[in-house]
């Protein structure tokens, strides 16, 4: 990459990228040998790569490797010390290990914990900060690589499927728990990473998820769950509650102790089922769960804020290339995905980090790629994105973006 001296400063990019620890990351690197062999490319660079890739969507390994090149020097001083080529990216993504972008995520995500906090949940409801929402979501693919769920198409051929499986607390709008499987593995094989949670968490999922003898430790440990009755549920009922007037007017129409199993079963789920009529669908849901302390009509609002988790992957999907990929093979797909999740989360940092702007995420997400290799201060961007004297003032040579956050 040739000299250029004639910017000062260090872009957007680079704003977001200095969030990333280099001293965690190359601790990660040498713990999975990622470098071993390596004479150019790095593990560093290719972060770098697929992080600008996700961001901005690009459409394939040329369209990358030339967005690159028309800014070499920029990336120079990002501490890449090589731009990609089409069979170096190519091969990179196919035997580099996605372990190193796995734990870089959670190492990303332990050290901005604190920032991802939403502060904005009602103060008065303080079961909202104990919710953990589980779910998954599911990306087809274009060929037969990772085993698809259903059937085969008419003319025999069958497509590949990758699922994205995630526990959320409510308040950080982030996953803490990830698993990324074929499509075709079953939801509850997940279930087995919430065994071990704190005390007093609330977890919340749909039907998908029925594992008894889980419910039993659960209620042993002081951890509660909420979910959707499960069709195929074996239900004995045994006494009915009065409803309040509160659970009246949100809709509830019962409130029943029952008892989850078989009768042949020895060992027995004791928990409430929570009828709730919805007047605009003029449908009726019932809710399954082992909290006998919340009123009814907080169990039904605890189970609406599942929908959280469906907005997760919504803006994952609309904002950021996770739906295609630039890689035929199980590994360049595995590394993409945990890139895309890496912006994702460093996106949610830029955003709650500027407090005072009040922008939805998928506008933050449209003007940090826009401005992606810009020189302004993403605080500036954030609060007045308009202003034109922004992109006239020189940026930090070494930005902390949380001092330009600070008052």
């Amino acid at each position: 990459m040739y000299k250029n001296n004639r910017k000062s400063g260090i872009p957007v990019y680079g704003q977001l990228l200095s969030l990333i620890s280099r001293n965690d990351f190359s601790r990660i690197v040498k713990k999975h040998g990622a470098d071993r062999y390596t004479k150019s490319f790095n593990s560093w660079d290719h972060l770098v790569t697929m992080l600008f890739a996700v961001v901005q969507k690009v459409g394939g390994l040329r369209e990358l490797c030339s967005g690159m090149a028309a800014h070499n020097q920029s990336l120079k001083h990002l501490g890449m010390k090589s731009l990609p080529s089409k069979s170096n990216l190519s091969d990179r993504n196919k035997t580099r290990t996605p372990k190193v972008f796995e734990e870089l995520f959670f190492s990303i995500y332990r050290q901005y914990r604190s920032v991802l906090t939403d502060s904005s949940l009602p103060k008065n409801e303080k079961w909202l900060s104990r919710l953990f929402l589980i779910d998954s979501t599911t990306i087809t693919l274009f060929k037969n690589i990772l085993k698809a769920c259903g059937n085969a198409m008419a003319n025999g051929r069958r497509k590949g499927g990758v699922k994205i499986h995630c526990g959320m607390w409510l308040e950080e709008q982030v996953p803490s728990l990830i698993r990324i499987t074929k499509a075709a593995e079953n939801d509850k094989n997940f279930m087995i990473k919430f065994k071990n949670m704190p005390p007093e968490t609330i977890l919340v999922f749909d039907k998908a998820y029925v594992n008894y003898s889980l419910f039993m430790h659960w209620g042993n440990t002081q951890v509660s769950f909420v979910s959707c009755l499960h069709k195929r549920s074996v239900v004995t009922h045994k006494s009915f509650q009065i409803l309040t007037q509160a659970d009246n007017d949100y809709g509830i129409t019962s409130d029943c102790e029952v008892q989850l199993g078989h009768k042949s079963q020895e060992n027995k789920v004791n928990a409430r089922l929570i009828t709730f009529y919805d007047k605009e669908k003029d449908s009726e849901l019932q809710f399954i769960t082992n909290d006998f302390r919340l009123e009814a009509w907080e169990i039904a609002e605890i189970y609406k804020q599942r929908w959280q988790i469906e907005i997760l992957f919504k803006r994952l999907k609309q904002n950021i290339k996770i739906t295609s990929f630039l890689g035929d093979n199980e590994n360049a797909i595995y590394i993409q995905i945990w890139c895309a999740l890496i912006a994702d989360i460093l996106m949610q940092i830029a955003r709650k980090g500027a407090s005072k702007s009040k922008m939805a995420y998928s506008v933050v997400c449209g003007l940090l790629k826009l401005h992606l290799m810009n020189y302004v201060q993403i605080k500036n961007l954030l609060l007045n994105p308009a202003n034109p004297e922004i992109f006239q003032q020189k940026p930090p040579p070494q930005p902390n973006l949380f001092n330009q956050w600070a008052p």
